[in-house]
C-alpha cells in the first residue's frame, strides 16, 4: 500500500481514536449532566437520598438494589411480586407512575395504592396486574422516559400517572424512531463530549456578546426542538399521546394533597384535552376524616387514604376494562 494512502486511512482512525478519548473524558467530568432536561440540582437531591439510590443517565436517578425483598422490591425495580416480562394470555396489565406516593411511602407494599387497587380488581372478577413503578421525587419526564423505554417490553395495557402538578421538566429527548437520523440525534443527545462542546460556544458567544455567561455545571442546553413551529409540548401532552401511538390506556390522578384539607394539584386544564382525570381529592374529602387520617404527611398517604384514592382507580379502570 502506497504511504500516502496509508496516511489517507490513518487519519480517520486516528480523528476517531481522539474523539472516543475526548468523549470519555466529557463523560468523568460531566456525569451528572447526561440528560438536558433533568437539572442536576434535583439529579444531586435524590442521589443523596439513600444508598439504594444511583444516578442514570436518562432517568436521573434509579433503585441500585434489585430485587430488595424488605421493600418489596423485585428484580426489575417494581414494588410488585415478581414480574415475568411475558403477559398471561388474556390478562390486563397497567404500571403506576409516579413519585413516592405513587410508591407508598411509609407503608407496607400490599398498602400502597397499586396494590390495593389490583386486589379490588381481582375481587370484581378482573385478571389484572397494576405494577408499582413509583419511586421518590419522579415527576412526568421520568413517567414519560419509563413509557418509552423501560415498560414497553413488558406490554402495559393502561398506565397510572400521579405526579405532582409541576408538568416540568419538558422532555427534549430526541424522537424514538428507527431511522438513520433519530439515532443520529440521539447519539448526539447521549454525547458529553457534544454537549459540551455547545455550551462552549454558547458561553463563548455570551462573553463576547456582554452578556451573563452560562453555568457549565448545569444541563440547560438541549438539541434543536423536535417541535420548531410551536411551543415544544408538556410531558403530559407526549405521555398521551405516545400512549394513544400504542393503544395504551392512560389514567391520570389528580394528585391528592393534605393541608388544612384535601386538595388537588392536578386539574384538567393541567391535562391534554379529554384525557381521563381521576378525581381522588374530591374522593378523600367525601369520607369527612380528618386529613392526618387520610395522610402520614402533605403528600404521602396513610393506609386509610390509600384504600380511598384505590376504590377511585379500580372504579375507573374497571369501567374501562368492561367497556374494552
Amino acid at each position: 500500500m502506497r504511504p500516502a494512502l496509508r496516511r489517507l486511512l490513518f487519519a480517520p482512525i486516528v480523528l476517531l481514536g481522539c474523539l472516543g478519548a475526548a468523549e470519555c473524558g466529557a463523560r468523568v467530568l460531566l456525569r451528572e449532566a447526561a440528560t438536558v432536561s433533568v437539572p442536576e440540582d434535583m439529579v444531586r437531591a435524590h442521589l443523596g437520598g439513600g444508598a439504594d439510590i444511583v444516578y442514570d443517565p436518562l432517568l436521573g436517578w434509579r433503585r441500585k438494589v434489585v430485587p430488595n425483598p424488605s421493600f418489596g422490591i423485585d428484580s426489575h425495580g417494581f414494588r410488585h411480586a415478581e414480574v415475568a416480562v411475558a403477559k398471561a394470555p388474556g390478562a390486563l396489565r397497567g404500571f403506576a407512575l409516579g413519585d413516592s406516593q405513587t410508591f407508598g411511602a411509609g407503608l407496607d407494599a400490599d398498602d400502597a395504592y397499586a396494590a390495593v387497587t389490583e386486589r379490588l380488581l381481582r375481587a370484581d372478577g378482573l385478571d389484572v396486574e397494576v405494577i408499582n413503578a413509583g419511586l421518590s421525587g419522579y415527576r412526568s419526564i421520568q413517567a414519560l422516559r419509563l413509557m418509552q423505554g423501560q415498560l414497553a417490553v413488558f406490554e402495559p395495557d393502561f398506565v397510572v400517572i400521579d405526579c405532582q402538578g409541576q408538568d416540568s421538566p419538558h422532555d427534549a429527548l430526541p424522537p424514538q424512531g428507527a431511522g438513520w437520523r433519530d439515532a443520529a440525534q440521539r447519539g448526539l443527545f447521549e454525547s458529553r463530549l457534544y454537549r459540551a462542546t455547545r455550551l462552549g460556544v454558547e458561553q463563548g458567544a455570551a462573553r463576547l456578546g456582554g452578556m451573563e455567561k452560562r453555568n457549565l455545571a448545569l444541563p440547560e442546553f438541549s438539541l434543536p426542538s423536535p417541535f420548531p413551529a410551536a411551543p415544544m409540548p408538556g410531558n403530559h401532552d407526549l405521555i398521551q399521546a405516545w400512549a394513544d401511538s400504542h393503544q395504551i390506556k392512560v389514567f391520570f390522578l389528580d394528585y391528592p394533597f393534605g393541608e388544612d384539607h384535601v386538595r388537588a394539584l392536578v386539574g384538567a386544564e393541567d391535562l391534554p384535552s379529554g384525557a381521563h382525570l381521576v378525581a381522588t381529592a374530591s374522593a378523600l374529602e367525601r369520607t369527612g376524616q380528618r386529613v392526618d387520617e387520610l395522610f402520614l404527611d402533605n403528600n404521602h398517604l396513610s393506609a386509610r387514604g390509600s384504600e380511598v384514592v384505590a376504590g377511585e382507580l379500580a372504579a375507573a379502570i374497571g369501567a374501562w376494562a368492561g367497556g374494552r
